[in-house]
């Protein structure tokens, strides 16, 4: 079975290589639409819709399972409600990996890593958009600075992945990916999550498994558990580990769940 993987905000495909450093572990498996570069032009639904009909293209029968990481979640379930509307609910899974729940599920911002950001999108989203315009310039002329102010709060293993000289550079890579050509896909994204009301996530009828660091601080577990009470799902918790230290741990259970 391929699994269609949704990489996180910043991010891109590339999150598979901090995973599979060989990347022949994962070649032909994983499908992952790099959603930096992927038709920029389209407007948020517009862009779901054609991501829904390019999962369609690739999987015209048998099973279909979505992965969504960190904001990657969140196009999950756009993306799997669009099937479901479409006659493909029962060929339908999830697994949301580090998840973003919809803000509206409970108080979280204050709590998470990076909380201000996506206060900032959902009150005052033009300012959100001049602030992704700065850092897209930081990631191009300090990336080492923005890497540093966004790992300032790692916690748990990813606190070590930190440290690592080539996690660095694949993660700044990736954010610069995220943040370059006016970072329209970005802020699209963005936008849309702190919009989306809990009422999407609780109309998804099919399965979705989470798999949750115990010590993430860019998405608490507290969003997990706040998912589990909007509508069922299985909860796979992990201590000590947080938001790349969890996918790093559940990606090969999921390939290997899918083979």
């Amino acid at each position: 079975m391929t699994v269609v993987y949704f990489h996180g905000q910043p991010g891109s495909p590339a999150e598979l290589d901090l995973v599979f450093p060989d990347r022949r572990e994962h070649q032909g498996r994983v499908h992952a639409p790099d959603r930096a570069t992927d038709r920029p032009d389209l407007s948020l639904s517009a862009y779901l819709d054609h991501l829904t009909a390019d999962v369609l293209r690739r999987l015209p029968e048998g099973q279909i399972r979505l992965v969504g990481f960190s904001l990657g979640s969140y196009v999950a379930v756009e993306v799997g409600l669009r099937l479901e509307a479409l006659g493909r609910g029962r060929d339908l899974s999830l697994d949301l990996v580090s998840a973003a729940a919809p803000l509206d599920c409970g108080d979280f911002l204050p709590d998470m890593a990076g909380g201000a950001v996506f206060a900032l999108a959902r009150n005052q989203p033009r300012l959100f958009s001049a602030l992704t315009s700065v850092q897209g310039g930081l990631s191009r002329v300090a990336p080492g600075l923005l890497f540093a102010q966004i790992f300032a709060g790692a916690a748990g293993a990813d606190a070590q992945l930190a440290r690592d000289p080539a996690f660095q550079t694949t993660v700044r890579g990736m954010i610069a990916h995220s943040l370059a050509r006016g970072a329209r896909a970005y802020r699209r994204e963005v936008l849309g999550y702190v919009a989306q009301p809990a009422q999407r996530l609780a109309g998804l009828s099919a399965p979705i498994t989470l798999w949750q660091g115990e010590a993430d601080t860019w998405t608490p577990p507290a969003m997990a558990q706040a998912i589990v009470a909007v509508r069922p799902a299985t909860l796979r918790r992990f201590p000590g580990l947080s938001h790349y230290s969890t996918l790093q741990a559940a990606l090969p259970q999921i390939l290997a769940g899918a083979a």
